[in-house]
Order: structure tokens, then sequence, then C-alpha cells
């Protein structure tokens, strides 16, 4: 009996252990996923999509209530009456890490997120990409071509990057007529006031609303931009947002 007892002892000893093990490795590999805020081995290599649009559990599109509700009060924020882009007066709130901008798109109602960026390397984005993030892990952490196409706007003759999937752009909607959802990513080495650094962008858009001779389209765009820098192809910020497609 007393052997028993002791061969008993010796294998809950080994479970234990085993036990004890796993949960350091996981501790090591960053735990589970939590919305987009860290790595964890659930998050596979796909397309940018409107989940990837998030933060620590705050996504585009909440109020500014959802938000406090969330991470908490900000630690500062501020009503801009400036226009920003199509949505006029915006909302700024700054929180460790991150800037959180909430644009009036429904005119008069509710403010709601419509972008987040980062310059900070302690604030994770999905995939636990963030700032100090390199090329290759942004390309590891979303789906890339082997062989990518040049990238070429509607009004330029030469080409301005490469495709890191798809092959349209926002310039070229009115010449293809799209249907469906469209995602693509490319490389974008020209852009204004940027010197040796480039983007790395993502978009997700909801299928276009079509004018009835479609001359025209209007729609829902989620983005995701990197910020490269050339020499060292290391992420200098990071910025998601919600546009109106027009």
């Amino acid at each position: 009996m007393k052997k028993i007892i002791q061969l008993i002892s010796l294998i809950l000893a080994a479970v234990l252990l085993t036990a004890s093990l796993a949960a350091c490795q996981s501790a090591e590999n960053g735990g589970a996923d939590d919305g987009g805020s860290s790595a964890s081995e659930a998050f596979a290599p796909h397309k940018f999509a409107v989940d990837d649009a998030a933060l620590n559990g705050v996504k585009i599109g909440m109020t500014p209530e959802h938000v406090k509700k969330i991470l908490g009060e900000p630690k500062s924020e501020q009503l801009n009456d400036r226009d920003n882009f199509i949505y006029g007066a915006y909302l700024e709130m700054e929180y460790e890490g991150f800037t959180l901008l909430f644009y009036d798109v429904n005119e008069g109602e509710d403010y709601t997120l419509g972008m987040i960026s980062s310059g900070s390397e302690s604030v994770n984005f999905s995939g636990g990409l963030h700032v100090g993030s390199t090329k290759d892990e942004v390309l590891a952490a979303f789906t890339h071509e082997e062989d990518p196409q040049p990238l070429y706007f509607s009004d330029m003759e030469e080409s301005c990057g490469d495709y890191i999937y798809g092959e349209i752009n926002s310039s070229q909607f009115i010449e293809y007529k799209p249907e469906g959802v469209i995602q693509v990513a490319y490389f974008n080495r020209y852009a204004e006031d940027m010197e040796n650094s480039y983007m790395m962008e993502y978009y997700y858009y909801n299928p276009l609303d079509w004018s009835a001779d479609k001359s025209s389209f209007t729609g829902d765009c989620y983005s995701m931009v990197f910020y490269v820098e050339s020499e060292t192809d290391t992420v200098t910020s990071i910025r998601i947002s919600y546009d109106l497609a027009q």
C-alpha cells in the first residue's frame, strides 16, 4: 500500500509540473487573445478586416461613452472646432500610448470613433503588431502575395509601390466598378511630407453603393496604415481609421 501511495504521489507531481510548465509557456507567448491587443496562437494570417480595426476591446464606430466604459477616463479630452476632412469638428481623447479621434459622422448625433493612432512600442494591435515591429513581421501577420504586382494610381504614370495583395485601389473604382467586398493592401513609397519612409496600407471596403449610372459611389472604408522607416524597415507609427469612400 505504501508503494502505491508513493506511485500516486509521483504521478500527481508530474501532472502538476506539466501544468506549471504549460502555464509558463503560455505567459511567455503573450497569453490569451484579448481582442487585438496581444499576439496569440489564435491569430492566423488573413486579409485585413473590420475586426482588426480595434484596440484593447475598443472598436471603430463606438461612442465616447462606450469607450470610457471599457478604458476609463482619458488623460485628456478636447473638442476641436477646426475641420477634419469631411466630418467637421472632432473629439480627441488621449490615453497612455495612443490617441482616439471621434467624428461627427451622423451629423449632430453622437460622435463615433473614427481613428486610433499610436507611436508607442507598448501598444499592441492585431497580431501583436506595434511600433518597433518590422516590415517582415507585418507581412507575416497579414496575408501577402509572393509575387506582388506594381501599384499605380490613376493619375500616375510610374509605379509608386507594390501590392501586398489585391489588384485595384480607390482611384480605379470608377474605371473597374467592382462589386462586393473589396480588400486590398500595398506598399506606398510615394507620399507627401514623408522622407526616408514608406507606408504599408491595408484597406477593407464594404460593397460600394453605386449611383444609377455608376458614375459615382459611396461606401464604408476601414484602413490600417503602418508608417515604416526605409533604412531599418521598422514601424514608427500605426493608424487605424474609418472613412466614407466617395
